[in-house]
């Protein structure tokens, strides 16, 4: 059975090349993989470090090992889970009107390939050396969901990290313009289109905030004579 509103579907409907997903952390964002039939699933994971951290034994039904998960894995339904019950099915080919009122990372007004290459696709992936075969695991623009659409469509597209990106970009922009208020009143125009010129130009990309505001840094502490602290990568 399936829930149309909410893309909730349960076990039994599950079709091998369906792309799946559940919500983690009280929503806040969305696990994806590939359905491939027999109770299995093969999704994508960070690929730079194992959660060490889980100590959890291999799994009695898939032998998934949570303290190395890491890139394109396989596993049963119930490791991808993670014990949040609710399983989601894509939708691929939604109109506008359906794409523009559903929540970020549950459609696509994209049309998917038939299920088979979907299913061979991911276990091209799956069987590459280590898993690592996607590449890098970049959370804004190579992530689970990427992989899952990619699998489906042979383009990979992450609608939930290109939401994040919007809303930290809006957040910034709001910042911005009360930074450029405060610093063209205190400080002049030259001041005020120095630093609007530095930030428009970060904001055009997400990996220049950190270079962004290491810049801002720097220039504080030469007007300051202070020292500045080096800003390192998470």
């Amino acid at each position: 059975m399936e829930d149309i509103v909410n893309n909730k579907i349960d076990r039994e409907s599950l079709k091998p090349g369906d792309h799946i997903y559940a919500y983690r952390l009280a929503h806040t964002y969305s696990h994806h993989g590939i359905y491939i039939g027999g109770d299995r699933v093969i999704h994508y994971n960070r690929t730079r470090e194992a959660n060490k951290w889980n100590r959890a034994k291999p799994c009695r039904n898939c032998e998934l090992d949570r303290n190395h998960l890491r890139g394109v894995v396989k596993s049963c339904v119930d490791c991808f889970l993670q014990g949040h019950h609710a399983l989601r099915r894509f939708q691929y080919g939604v109109n506008v009107v359906r794409y523009l009122a559903s929540w970020h990372g549950t459609c696509t007004t994209g049309i998917s390939d038939p299920p088979e290459d979907a299913i061979r696709r991911a276990n091209d992936y799956f069987n590459k050396k280590d898993g690592d075969g996607f590449g890098d695991y970049d959370l804004f623009e190579n992530n689970c969901e990427a992989f899952a659409v990619f699998c489906k469509t042979e383009k990979a597209v992450s609608s939930q990290a290109w939401a994040a990106v919007l809303l930290l970009k809006a957040g910034v922009k709001i910042g911005r313009d009360r930074l450029l208020h405060d610093v063209k009143v205190h400080h002049g125009q030259e001041k005020h289109d120095k630093l609007k010129q530095m930030i428009d130009s970060a904001l055009t990309d997400i990996s220049s905030l950190r270079e962004l505001i290491a810049n801002l840094q720097k220039d504080q502490a030469a007007d300051s004579g202070e020292e500045v602290m080096e800003i390192t990568g998470a």
